[in-house]
């Protein structure tokens, strides 16, 4: 008898609540007045855009928290290639990296960009470079949420 009770007010208070959302009144309608639009523009030069270029001058590094050491090598892979090579070499802090970007930074300001999502030791990121000098930037996004520039230096061309 007791559960007849409870079923038949739980069923009462449902259908109250139901009734309740339904009836509800409509928000009134505000329908926004016109403004007029002048149909000339004054006559005004162009604005320059600047035009501005990547620099291929290395800026400051990060220092990892000490406890999260890591080590990268980046190079051209080798004689008469362009080719820029960079290696996770691991360290204490692999268990923590959880994306490794590799941008690299051409003369002519031209910028390419590739990376590793949880890049485990032995990993490695292959850039196009060229036969000029390169700015190699590495970036690693840790567990805790912080990005660490690691790495940001000229890679040169090694012609023999």
């Amino acid at each position: 008898m007791n559960f007849r009770t409870v079923l038949i007010s739980a069923l009462v208070l449902a259908v109250l609540l139901v009734a309740a959302g339904c009836f509800e009144p409509e928000p009134p309608v505000i329908t926004p007045t016109p403004t007029t639009v002048p149909t000339t523009m004054p006559a005004t030069s162009p604005i320059p855009v600047p035009t501005t270029k990547a620099s291929t001058l290395p800026g400051p590094t990060d220092t990892l928290p000490p406890q999260w050491p890591l080590s990268f090598t980046v190079e051209k892979a080798g004689m008469y290639s362009t080719t820029i090579i960079t290696h996770f070499d691991g360290g204490k802090g692999l268990m923590y990296v959880t994306r490794m970007d590799v941008r690299v930074t051409h003369p002519d300001g031209t910028v390419l960009t590739d990376g590793l999502a949880k890049p485990r030791m032995g990993d490695t990121v292959e850039i196009a470079g060229t036969s000029g000098t390169d700015r190699v930037e590495v970036i690693v996004a840790m567990a805790s949420g912080e990005a660490y520039k690691v790495i940001d230096k000229q890679v040169a061309y090694k012609p023999h």
